[in-house]
């Protein structure tokens, strides 16, 4: 079969654009995935998830490149079981693990640098996100902890009125100030040692295939993404993502993610490529 797309390499949203609402890929976007690859063309994703949860979500679905994981925190070769972490923890075990606040509904997970995920404190909501997200974790004190090993705290919130940002700052003082935070979810704040830059994530995801700027398109869905759109030449997002990556992104789809806005986007590529040769 003729290869059509040898020089295509999509970094696409795995969480956004690729999933249903029940965390799991649609066949049909499956299907033009593999008619996507079957053509030359080359997949790999960026996820908030950890690399063992993104394994059980594609299955047989195979990376042409390191994946992003861990919210763009780790890069991911599944080809050879590793992963470069882009940020971490060091030296930051008494003033900030050991000080985390504990408050009835409040659930603390940490995403470490083995591509492992492991509990400090379980609440409701972060067991529901473990089982959706089929996220395989140890649970473990405080005192077993090293930065070095950490890329991420995950705050899981059981009611919408906890009061986490006052928790974190009375519990970690002047340390507080020093963390970057974000919501990626209703009930989930993130909390890293800084902000990871586009151009360290786009780096770890082309130099170790070879990949040119020209050669990479970013398809995302969500603001976390915004840096990865802005820095990409070529870039795509649904019609339904948020206003800032609309202005951002080179390219919107007709159709929204719950509509088919993945499938549409990877056949247009296939069709494009046939079209032109």
């Amino acid at each position: 079969m003729t290869k059509l797309l040898d020089s295509t390499l999509v970094l696409c949203d795995l969480d956004h654009l690729l999933l249903a609402g029940d965390g799991n890929m649609p066949q049909v976007v499956r299907d033009v995935l593999q008619l996507f690859s079957s053509r030359g063309g080359r997949l790999t994703v960026f996820s908030q998830r950890s690399p063992r949860a993104v394994r059980a979500v594609l299955g047989g679905l195979r990376l042409a490149a390191p994946a992003l994981t861990c919210g763009g925190t780790l890069a991911y070769r599944f080809s050879e079981g590793s992963g470069q972490p882009l940020c971490s923890f060091a030296g930051c075990e008494e003033s900030i693990f050991k000080k985390l606040p504990a408050a009835v509904g409040l659930g603390i997970a940490l995403q470490m640098a083995d591509g492992s995920t492991r509990v400090l404190r379980m609440s409701t909501a972060l067991e529901r996100h473990l089982r959706r997200e089929f996220t395989p974790f140890t649970l473990c004190s405080p005192a077993d902890v090293k930065g070095e090993d950490v890329l991420r705290i995950l705050l899981y919130q059981d009611r919408q009125q906890l009061p986490i940002q006052a928790l974190l700052e009375k519990a970690l003082g002047d340390n507080a100030a020093m963390l970057r935070s974000e919501r990626t979810g209703m009930d989930v704040m993130v909390l890293t040692p800084g902000a990871v830059s586009a151009e360290a994530m786009l780096g770890a995801v082309c130099l170790p295939v070879n990949c040119t700027a020209d050669q990479l398109t970013v398809a995302a869905g969500c603001s976390q993404m915004l840096e990865l759109v802005r820095q990409a030449k070529q870039s795509v997002v649904p019609a339904d993502a948020p206003v800032e990556l609309r202005l951002a992104a080179g390219q919107t789809t007709l159709t929204d993610h719950d509509t088919g806005a993945a499938a549409e986007f990877f056949y247009g590529l296939v069709r494009s490529a046939e079209a032109a040769s």
